[in-house]
């Protein structure tokens, strides 16, 4: 493993041989496409103005993926290029958690390959790969990973496709039998085991909007009655105007309960409460996006 680290210290020199101010900015731009802030974007993009149900899957393999990537950061504890033990120097952003297996290189292989499938058609999946790899890099040339926690990271995300692709059909006959009750169980039953082993409070971001989701989706089908999907709308206003005023609206609303909730959180950080405050706020979020906004985008007529 040590070698394999050294030799990882030696490539990311070399990348960062031919660095500057504008490759910089490019990189930390790239890089973003693999955060969760992209995640933020991209599932709420999809559930309001695609297809709701596309939406919730989407979500569902997102978290479930970043819940795997924490719990093995925590589990493995393996360190960073920019650690003391190895080079600062060239750490171009900082990173909390250990290095193995890389989240940016797992997630954005999930969720950019989910979205590719959608489109059936192979220039998709080739701009998912594109994406992909070009994400993966970024993390190598800010400093952030060595090669070998990007490998590790694919073969993960690969790992939760397969998953995807096998049980998600299989899944979606048992809900249809089970009805909204049986979403909800399983959403609680998976958000209590995320929460079940709890490394560090970045897992109660799984398992918070897990629930939040879960909960939110069967309060729409329920009683709200949204309907995302845009593609059979004849005029042009329902077609793309509607579905950019409701993400626009939507988006500006998610980002002011985060921002309002991380105001907040100084009161609670040193409290035995903390965590709590930390779940319910990502419980909020994710209900926020599954059934508060289709709720207001239902009253507003969008």
């Amino acid at each position: 493993m040590e070698a394999a680290l050294q030799w990882g210290m030696d490539f990311i020199r070399l990348v960062q041989s031919f660095s500057g101010p504008l490759l910089n900015f490019i990189m930390r731009l790239i890089t973003n496409l693999g955060s969760a802030t992209a995640y933020m974007i991209i599932i709420p993009l999809v559930y309001w103005c695609i297809d709701e149900k596309k939406g919730l899957r989407l979500c569902a393999a997102i978290l479930i993926s970043d819940w795997i990537n924490v719990s093995l950061k925590f589990l493995l504890n393996q360190p960073r290029p920019f650690f003391s033990n190895y080079d600062p120097s060239v750490g171009m952003i900082s990173e909390r958690l250990g290095g193995f297996p890389s989240g940016h290189a797992q997630n954005s292989l999930v969720m950019w390959t989910i979205i590719a499938s959608w489109g059936k058609r192979k220039i998709f999946f080739v701009i998912a790969a594109i994406i992909c790899l070009l994400v993966s890099f970024s993390r190598i040339y800010l400093g952030v990973h060595f090669p070998i926690d990007i490998f590790g990271g694919w073969i993960l995300g690969a790992l939760v496709l397969c998953g995807y692709f096998k049980l998600v059909p299989v899944l979606e006959k048992y809900f249809a039998r089970g009805g909204l009750r049986l979403y909800m169980i399983a959403g609680a039953a998976l958000a209590f085991i995320m929460i079940l082993y709890r490394p560090g409070n970045e897992s109660l971001r799984s398992g918070g909007m897990i629930l939040g989701a879960s909960a939110g989706y069967c309060l729409n089908m329920r009683y709200i009655g949204f309907k995302s999907s845009v593609f059979s709308a004849k005029s042009a206003a329902h077609k793309y105007l509607i579905p950019a005023a409701r993400f626009v609206l939507g988006i500006i609303v998610l980002f002011l309960i985060l921002a309002a909730s991380e105001k907040f959180s100084g009161q609670f950080r040193h409290s035995d409460n903390y965590q709590l405050f930390l779940f319910i706020k990502f419980v909020l979020a994710a209900l926020w996006v599954c059934a508060g906004a289709p709720w207001l985008f239902r009253l507003l007529k969008l």
